[in-house]
């Protein structure tokens, strides 16, 4: 692949190094910002993550498909609401990394994999070493040579946990289950697939749940080399592209390598083999924050109401406050603030500070829902939000049922 990617860069850099294109309908939604190359880093580039539990560094394989490659460690610049702006400082090696491609990850554990080309190994990084602590082939696991790329299946998607690779020679696809072993590499077994989906796949990414356009935990991003595309697929029950769904996302992108997301911003962040050797950030890609019950509430005529949250708590997305399991149609109030409280109230406990009271009814089924939909202001970006609902319930202690509370975190 070191030729081939060499002539196909070589013969995009000069008309598309600056004719990146997000297709409609996605450039109603999307924008990329070019970051440009990473100082310090060996070109050509292969494999971008984040580093873990440390979204202030960025890790790129350098040097990449030849016996010199590594995995480079550099700062990144963000503004007041998180965006990617850019690089602090000069990059430093983290791990030797021998022929590094397109993949680059960490497995649950924190144990970094990479793949490797032209010789079809898959590389294992334990945390704290400075070389791979295993290095082996994927041929013997049905791969057909030479890799490629990986990442595992998140949460929620089809087939989540298992580890997808690549072929860019075959443009097959493959999914695989794994065991641990007493030092924490990964054994791995061949589970599904191949898949043929062409263009020279050379990074994967599943889109984000909240995303424009794009149905939650539906797609797959595969960044094609040999188009230099970056192209959506629908994904099948086990987390495999469907190749009849195959759609642009990206043209333009000479040497479309390597992919990760930005934990931050939800961005989708792409380096590039050749190219300009560079990394593009695409912005618009849904980033969620989490919920989180707390406390304990007062039991009614259906035991203690509950409370849950739903949708996307992130900005640009529409939130919800989900409550179930309260008397038909009592009348009620949702008690909602910005800190929390653990204060004696009638049999139990004020769980918010409130700042604001909505009245509701519950409908038939004891059930309400509020949405909100968040703005884009970064004022949203790590926000706290707490919320208790209570209710006439003349089967509660003193005529008043609640639920416990939910802290809602916005990213």
């Amino acid at each position: 692949m070191l030729s081939a990617h060499f002539v196909v860069a070589a013969l995009a850099l000069a008309s598309s190094l600056a004719a990146q294109t997000i297709q409609a309908p996605y450039s109603l939604t999307y924008g990329y910002v070019d970051l440009g190359s990473a100082p310090g880093v060996p070109t050509n580039y292969g494999g971008v993550t984040f580093k873990r539990n440390d979204p202030s560094k960025l890790l790129i394989g350098g040097a990449a498909n030849g016996s010199a490659g590594a995995i480079y460690e550099i700062g990144v610049q963000r503004d007041s609401s998180g965006r990617l702006t850019g690089f602090t400082g000069t990059a430093t090696q983290l791990a030797t990394a021998p022929n590094i491609d397109g993949g680059l990850c960490y497995a649950p554990n924190g144990v970094l994999l990479f793949t490797s080309f032209s010789n079809n190994m898959l590389g294992q990084i334990r945390p704290g070493s400075v070389v791979p602590d295993r290095y082996e082939s994927l041929t013997p696991f049905g791969v057909t040579p030479s890799t490629g790329t990986l990442n595992f299946v998140p949460a929620g998607f089809p087939g989540a946990g298992q580890l997808k690779i690549a072929s860019y020679s075959a443009g097959t696809f493959y999914g695989f289950t794994y065991s641990t072993r007493a030092d924490g590499t990964l054994d791995l077994t061949a589970a599904n697939g191949p898949v043929t989906i062409g263009g020279g796949p050379e990074g994967i990414l599943y889109v984000p749940p909240g995303s424009s356009q794009i149905p939650d935990y539906q797609y797959v991003l595969i960044n094609e080399y040999s188009s230099g595309q970056v192209v959506l697929y629908q994904v099948d029950s086990v987390g495999n592209p469907i190749p009849a769904t195959r759609t642009p996302f990206l043209t333009g992108l000479a040497g479309a390598e390597g992919a990760c997301t930005d934990p931050i911003s939800g961005a989708l962040v792409f380096s590039t083999y050749g190219g300009g050797n560079r990394i593009v950030v695409v912005e618009g890609f849904g980033v969620c924050g989490a919920f989180t019950g707390y406390g304990t509430g007062i039991a009614g005529q259906n035991g203690v109401p509950s409370i849950q949250g739903g949708g996307c708590a992130g900005r640009g997305q529409t939130t919800r406050v989900d409550i179930t399991q309260g008397r038909a149609g009592a009348a009620g109030l949702l008690a909602v603030g910005f800190l929390p409280s653990n204060l004696p109230f009638l049999n139990g406990t004020l769980l918010v500070q409130s700042t604001t009271t909505l009245f509701h009814l519950l409908d038939g089924s004891g059930a309400y829902q509020l949405g909100l939909f968040i703005p884009i202001d970064p004022v949203w970006n790590g926000l706290n939000l707490y919320s208790q609902s209570f209710y006439v319930d003349a089967a509660a202690a003193q005529g008043v049922a609640a639920t416990r509370g939910l802290h809602t975190l916005v990213r």
